[in-house]
């Protein structure tokens, strides 16, 4: 029986249909039991979509070079 830490590992595998029948049965039963579980499959399953839709528009250049300046100040001096 998975519990909710082994089934957010085995969504990927579950979502593409590569565990076994067997495996894939007792995290559907799972799934059927645990709302949470539910809801992040769900959000993970989107995921893919909504980063193409994000990728649909281009970010302003002023809006681009700001970011770029934030995350080079994030990044270790050397």
């Amino acid at each position: 029986m998975f519990n909710c830490k082994e089934s957010i590992h085995s969504l990927l595998e579950y979502v593409e249909g590569e565990l076994s029948d067997t495996q894939a049965l007792e995290l559907a039963e799972h799934l059927r039991a645990c709302p949470p579980c539910v809801d992040f499959m769900k959000t993970y399953r989107a995921t893919p979509q909504l980063a193409r839709r994000a990728l649909v528009d281009e970010m302003p250049s002023e809006l681009a070079s700001k970011l770029k300046a934030f995350l080079r100040s994030k990044l270790p001096s050397k």
